[in-house]
């Protein structure tokens, strides 16, 4: 798994490229720990180019979604593959998490 971070202003986007399984729990979440500290309006998971969640994955999305709320922060997952749609519908994560599709996600957080 690879992290790209963006933060624009009081936006933060967090980009998943491949496998995000229970070896890669840790990079996760030490990266989130330190953009929710920076405390930005919201946090943006782009999943676009995430190949691949299991279930630590799937516990890490949940807690630091009751993180972030917590903290007043907006967090919301977009762009997700045909893959991750799957697994967020099986594991009923797309009722539960603020899920976008990237159109979405562009019209109600980009700078106008």
């Amino acid at each position: 798994m690879k992290l790209d971070i963006y933060r624009d202003d009081n936006l933060v986007i967090i980009r998943i490229i491949g496998r995000f399984d229970i070896n890669e729990v840790h990079t996760f979440e030490t990266a989130f720990m330190s953009q929710v500290e920076s405390n930005p309006e919201a946090i943006a998971i782009k999943l676009k180019d995430c190949t691949y969640i299991d279930s630590s994955a799937i516990i890490s999305f949940v807690r630091f979604m009751n993180l972030a709320r917590k903290n007043k922060i907006d967090i919301v997952y977009y762009g997700l593959n045909d893959n991750i749609v799957r697994i967020f519908s099986i594991s009923k994560l797309d009722t539960y998490l603020n899920v976008l599709s990237e159109e979405e996600f562009l019209e109600q957080y980009s700078r106008k």
